[in-house]
């Protein structure tokens, strides 16, 4: 994942609501339905690296470590 500073989380979670509307229009393609939800694993997995990182940063700050 790239750095912290330059993820955009409510960018890639709209990223995300859009690829789960595409995927819930009864008319979608299998191969369309297949590559979207390839992205929206990626897209998961990179929102839950920066979720641990931000929950470890705020563990860090509470017990007063740096």
């Amino acid at each position: 994942m790239t750095k912290k500073s330059d993820f955009d989380y409510r960018s890639k979670s709209e990223e995300l609501e859009q690829v789960v509307a595409q995927l819930q229009n009864p008319d979608i393609q299998i191969d369309e339905a297949t590559k979207l939800h390839t992205v929206g694993l990626k897209l998961i997995g990179e929102l839950e690296e920066y979720l641990n990182q931000a929950e470890v940063e705020v563990k860090k700050h509470i017990s007063g470590t740096s």
